[in-house]
């Protein structure tokens, strides 16, 4: 996008306004102090911030019963308005759509998911997308503001255009940014999903402080998003992260991307299955052997420690670590947030990461290396889809007609 090369008073008091805005958004309730001292503005301009948005109805005074003080008079905190625009974000995966109508905060107050096996065309795929949002259109009495739409990559955000997604039923060359702007009459963004799941951690979630962390992504394949210098990296055409199309075995099987030996060739849940029958014997009393172990039965048995659990756990994590330790290296990054499938009940996946990587990454031996569980689960690049429209109205890309009749 394109950025403003000056700047001038006008400018000036709109941005003080998004940031104003982005802390209200962001948080469950926050003081007119509170904004004072977290961005650093004058008591008084927040102050007339607020009376500007209260009055355009983005933003709404409480008085929140969890207000820390117990003494004297409680602050009146500030939240979105509850008739303040809304945010439509798509996520396109194999074998299944979703999409949400967010606050410009990312709380989730619809959600539709749409599963299939198969698609017979671009056309079938596209029909699922409008059904699900013209539900959306029906569901609430609130203007969406626009359309941010996370995918399975490649895909070329700039241009829009998802391009031929390996395993993604033939689909190529499909101009969804285009289809969608012009069937809805609305702004409409395209980001890959690993990336999505960075932008919604940087804007919503663990990452709001750090300045420079890898988010990896573990659904039916393995995608990165970067944060570098607090702004999100997408390359030059929105591929970046495609680390499960890193080779770790250069002599390796040929990927459907045409490079030898992919991390998604190794590290994936049908080699575990097989894994585990390979090992069977073994370990007789697991419970992964009662059934074909879904995902979330591996990871459940994994944090309670099933023997056989471990151990394909333990081969799983070695493949990704390969991939990260370069990553690591050429970056010099110190935290990495995960996002995947569970149930919250452990963190095997993080312990046994964490363990390879500090003894594999050249960065860990100096300074501190942090693997966390991304605060969304496997929801990150659902919800980034919603973020990445956020981050438009924030940085002042994508103007707010609530705000465009607001005296100079």
């Amino acid at each position: 996008m394109n950025k403003k090369t000056g700047s001038n008073i006008q400018d000036v008091k709109s941005n003080n306004r998004m940031l104003v805005l982005r802390h209200i958004a962001v948080s469950d309730g926050i003081s007119r102090v509170d904004i004072a001292r977290q961005t650093g503005l004058s008591k008084m301009t927040v102050g007339n911030i607020v009376t500007e948005l209260t009055q355009a109805d983005l933003a709404v005074e409480t008085d929140l019963a969890s207000s820390t003080a117990n003494y004297g008079r409680k602050p009146i905190m500030l939240t979105l308005s509850p008739s303040s625009p809304c945010i439509c974000g798509i996520l396109i995966k194999r074998k299944l759509c979703q999409i949400i109508l967010t606050d410009l905060g990312g709380k989730i107050f619809f959600q539709r998911d749409y599963a299939y096996q198969t698609l017979t065309s671009s056309e079938e795929l596209l029909e699922i997308i409008w059904n699900l949002y013209t539900q959306c259109c029906t569901h609430t009495f609130r203007r969406i503001l626009a359309i941010g739409i996370s995918s399975v990559g490649p895909l070329d955000s700039m241009a829009g255009i998802l391009l031929k997604p390996p395993y993604f039923y033939g689909i190529e060359n499909l101009s969804i940014v285009s289809i969608m702007r012009e069937k809805t009459g609305l702004p409409t963004y395209l980001v890959n999903d690993a990336t999505a799941g960075a932008f919604a951690e940087k804007l919503f979630g663990l990452g709001i402080s750090i300045p420079n962390f890898a988010y990896l992504h573990i659904m039916n394949g393995i995608g990165a998003g970067f944060i570098l210098n607090h702004q999100l990296y997408d390359g030059d055409s929105g591929q970046s992260g495609e680390i499960g199309h890193t080779s770790i075995n250069f002599n390796g099987p040929l990927c459907a991307c045409g490079n030898r030996g992919c991390l998604d060739l190794y590290a994936n849940l049908d080699n575990m299955r097989a894994r585990i029958q390979e090992l069977a014997l073994l370990y007789p009393d697991s419970p992964l052997l009662e059934s074909i172990p879904s995902w979330l039965e591996i990871i459940k048995a994994g944090n309670q420690r099933d023997p056989l659990a471990i151990c394909v756990l333990e081969e799983f994590c070695s493949y990704i670590a390969f991939s990260l330790t370069n990553v690591v290296n050429l970056l010099n990054l110190s935290t990495i947030i995960i996002g995947y499938d569970s149930d919250g009940s452990g963190s095997i996946i993080e312990e046994i990461l964490q363990h390879k990587l500090s003894a594999m990454a050249l960065s860990a031996k100096y300074h501190s290396f942090h693997i966390v569980h991304s605060s969304f689960r496997g929801d990150a690049p659902l919800i980034g889809a919603a973020a990445l429209v956020a981050d438009n109205v924030f940085e002042g890309q994508l103007e707010l007609l609530e705000l465009k009749n607001l005296s100079a």
